[in-house]
């Protein structure tokens, strides 16, 4: 069995990491769906399908991978809940 170098090694490493990451911060979903209603009443918007998903979709594109993942998240369960509903 071959060795890996350190450099390897730490790409798997922060690969693992990474995706640990994410996954509990799917968890996080709600914040970012509260988070999202809140900055849509602050700014005056009327909060509806549209501009829900459009900010939460702004969040999706954060460098932050627990904001990131948990909009993600809020806009798979937002979709799927709007399915079910329809």
């Amino acid at each position: 069995m071959a060795r890996k170098t350190p450099e390897q090694l730490a790409r798997e490493f922060e690969g693992r990491k990474a995706k640990g990451l994410a996954k509990g911060a799917a968890a996080y979903w709600p914040n970012v769906m509260a988070n999202a209603v809140l900055k849509l009443t602050a700014a005056g918007g009327e909060i509806s399908r549209e501009a829900l998903l459009e900010q939460l979709g702004r969040d999706a594109g954060s460098p932050d991978v627990e904001v990131r993942s948990g909009a993600e998240e809020a806009i798979a369960r937002l979709r799927q809940a709007l399915a079910k509903g329809a």
